[in-house]
């Protein structure tokens, strides 16, 4: 079973990084760029677009979402990500649960189809993370909490007992939710926020910072 990872970005070689820490080596990495087509991203050979998967057998290869986000007051950033995992994902393309082996995973904790916790991150126990969630570098899902779909956990983040996340949501990085909080769908927090009240669907909060 061959795995490819989408799109050779910066995020794509943290995606790499974690794959490597589990003794799993991706076979490829897309990218739109013909210029990069037999260059190499973390060691793994860029071999073309995305459309090349579609040559593929379903089963016999899996997919890894290497796209990332830049969040603003206006915007997560995060469609281009959802609309790359569901345009795969509904052709009945695999996305496996990718988990750097730094990371601590409750063994309780409910982890959707292609989610990402990457290097020192924690997902405590009764905690649930929604399909193409990112929990990136060092972030901290405590108990309880739940994630929806797409949502990314940013770098140094920490969502404190209980708080749930809706889809498409950025937690900025360094960012404290406390506990029992709920941040609405496609909100935005921004970095080094600390968020003691819930957030409403697609609002920014946390001043000037993003």
């Amino acid at each position: 079973m061959s795995l490819i990872v989408l799109c050779a970005g910066g995020h794509a070689r943290v995606v790499i990084e974690a794959l490597l820490s589990r003794g799993q080596r991706p076979s490829a990495v897309t990218d739109h760029d013909s210029a990069r087509i037999g260059t190499l991203l973390g060691g793994i050979p860029i071999t073309g677009p995305d459309e090349d998967i579609l040559k593929m057998k379903i089963d016999q290869v899996q997919l890894a979402n290497g796209l990332g986000n830049r969040a603003s007051r206006s915007s997560s950033g995060l469609s281009v990500r959802r609309e790359l995992f569901d345009r795969f994902a509904a052709l009945g393309y695999a996305f496996p649960v990718i988990s750097h082996a730094s990371a601590v995973i409750a063994s309780d904790a409910s982890i959707g189809d292609g989610a990402q916790v990457m290097a020192g991150a924690i997902i405590q126990p009764a905690a649930r993370l929604g399909r193409n969630v990112l929990v990136n570098t060092r972030a901290v899902v405590e108990h309880d909490c739940q994630v929806g779909d797409h949502a990314h956990i940013a770098p140094g983040a920490v969502l404190c007992g209980g708080v749930l996340v809706g889809e498409g949501a950025h937690i900025g990085a360094g960012a404290v939710v406390l506990g029992g909080v709920s941040v609405g769908a496609g909100a935005i927090v921004a970095a080094g926020a600390i968020v003691a009240r819930n957030v409403e669907a697609g609002a920014f909060v946390g001043g000037d910072r993003e």
